[in-house]
């Protein structure tokens, strides 16, 4: 299994993925900086899951 350590939804960095927040899509867990960004990604997994390379092209907050 992989694992992302970048919210794919605002871009941050996560440092401490035992206490972050995360959600599993096709396989891979996603962390992220905040319950939000959670909620925003469980809504559209699709939306976000191949955006962790830094780039904000769907911004919804």
């Amino acid at each position: 299994m992989k694992a992302q350590n970048i919210c794919p939804v605002m871009g941050h960095e996560i440092e401490d993925t035992s206490t972050a927040p995360s959600s599993e899509y096709m396989g891979t867990t996603y962390y992220f900086c905040c319950e939000d960004c959670k909620a925003s990604f469980d809504e559209n997994p699709a939306n976000y899951a191949g955006n962790t390379g830094g780039h904000h092209s769907h911004h919804h907050h």
